[in-house]
């Protein structure tokens, strides 16, 4: 069951209907139940892996947190990863490995859906009471619905327990205002996956597709894409986010304006956050992070994005994919004085003005280069799509009708050029008052407030034959 999908449309408004009308003590039953309905209804036959999955790191927390000496506690975490960490990379790797290992024969397992990010959100559990930053859940199904929680358990946000886990015991009541903001914030999200995706995805595979392409084509594409798996993946954030604040649970945000960042590491603070954020906690600074010298710095984030990239998928390109974002990073670092005293001589500040700008500009070219590598089939096809992307330019394509024959259509294309203009348009504004798109809303008038609910409305209506897609991430 897709959140773009008909049967979602039913499904989101009756359990919002009997969570208000339940009684607060069964409530957390109600979500469970249809947490795992809607798991079910996209991998019926993982329901039994993501129990197990909930049982042993719930069992893991209880026995970390009463454990008596701090031996016998990393005895425990241990355990609690070894197991966890083993089904997600039987499921995920193991057909990677035996590919090396017999590349004659053939070894298929399907991935379970969610299977990365539950299990990554499930860990935080174990650690969270090793740390003492949480209490071991006695309640099992209140633990159960943590992992499952239908919002987040396909593509996140990765949640933390010590953030989810009280909210469980909290009663929600029904708030006119909590419930626009969580609706809005899901028309957003709608907005940026069938106006802006389902009309790129079309352009992007169409180029991709023809072995021909070079030059104009190629890199409208490669702005297309980047564009693309942004509002794919902002878009499922906020809806999921959205849908959460409408049942009174406030999810971590996911997304705040990547392509307005200065620099590499910036991009990182600004996307996909919960899992940044996941990283940095509970792998770079457990690793000694920046406090063991610069050399063992480096050697930390270039681990930390190895993993990020394995964690995306078990091939080489992403592996690639990864390492290009950890060497963005330790260059950046390294070369640190040198971009300074160019500024200062050049009387640019990267903070602000035109330097802000190039920054902004230098690190969105930089990141789009390795969306080649995320979106490739193999490195052979990114290494040849970067090829072609920088080789045949010739600028009268875009006005020969090349451009308008990438698969679009005149009128499509205009359509998703004025949709990302309105992204664009809210990335601005939410970058200068440091706020949440649902924010700016309130503090414009009833008339300019309806008129944008009206437009990103209509817009979506007449997007509804692009909405079949399924989000990019929960492949991952």
């Amino acid at each position: 069951m897709l959140f773009n999908s008909l049967p979602f449309m039913f499904f989101f408004p009756v359990v919002v209907m009997f969570y208000f009308i339940i009684p607060h003590r069964y409530r957390y039953i109600w979500l469970l139940f249809c947490s795992y309905f809607f798991y079910a209804c996209q991998d019926n036959s993982a329901t039994v892996l993501l129990m197990v999955s909930t049982v042993i790191t719930w069992s893991a927390g209880r026995l970390v947190y009463n454990a008596d000496t701090q031996k016998l506690k990393r005895t425990y975490v241990a355990a609690g990863f070894v197991l966890n960490l083993f089904i997600l990379m039987y499921f995920k790797y193991s057909g990677f490995i035996m590919s090396f290992l017999r590349p004659d024969g053939s070894f298929n397992v399907i991935l379970p859906a969610g299977i990365s990010f539950y299990t990554f959100q499930s860990l935080t559990y174990i650690v969270d009471c090793y740390r003492g930053e949480t209490e071991p859940e006695h309640n099992i199904l209140k633990y159960a619905l943590f992992v499952s929680f239908f919002p987040c358990i396909l593509s996140g946000p990765i949640e933390r327990s010590k953030n989810f886990l009280k909210q469980i015991d909290e009663e929600h009541k029904w708030d006119s205002i909590r419930v626009k903001e969580g609706l809005f914030m899901m028309l957003w999200g709608y907005f940026l996956k069938m106006v802006i995706v389902g009309r790129l995805s079309i352009l992007t595979d169409n180029v991709y597709s023809g072995a021909g392409m070079m030059g104009i084509p190629m890199i409208i594409a490669l702005l297309a894409y980047s564009f693309q798996i942004y509002c794919d993946f902002a878009g499922y954030s906020f809806i999921a986010i959205g849908a959460a604040r409408v049942l009174g649970f406030r999810i971590m945000r996911n997304f705040r304006q990547p392509y307005m960042a200065v620099s590499v590491s910036d991009f990182w603070r600004r996307w996909h956050i919960s899992l940044s954020t996941w990283f940095r906690d509970y792998l770079y600074i457990p690793l000694g992070g920046s406090r063991c010298g610069t050399l063992r710095r480096y050697i930390n984030i270039m681990i930390v994005f190895a993993v990020s990239g394995i964690w995306h998928g078990a091939t080489l390109n992403f592996l690639i994919w990864g390492l290009l974002f950890g060497i963005y990073q330790v260059l950046g670092y390294a070369l640190k004085p040198v971009k300074e005293k160019a500024g200062r001589l050049l009387g640019l500040n990267a903070g602000e003005g035109a330097g802000r700008i190039l920054c902004m500009a230098f690190t969105y070219v930089l990141v789009s280069v390795t969306w080649l590598f995320f979106r490739a089939g193999s490195v052979y096809e990114a290494i040849d799509e970067l090829k072609r992307t920088f080789s045949g330019i010739r600028p009268v394509q875009l006005i020969d009708g090349t451009v308008a024959g990438l698969g679009l259509g005149i009128m499509n294309l205009i359509f998703v050029i004025a949709a990302i203009f309105i992204l664009i348009a809210v990335d601005i504004m939410c970058e200068k008052k440091d706020c949440e798109v649902y924010s700016l809303l309130d503090r414009t008038p009833a008339v300019l407030r309806w008129s944008a609910y009206y437009l990103l409305f209509t817009m979506i209506i007449f997007s509804c034959n692009l909405s079949t897609q399924e989000f990019l991430y929960q492949g991952f």
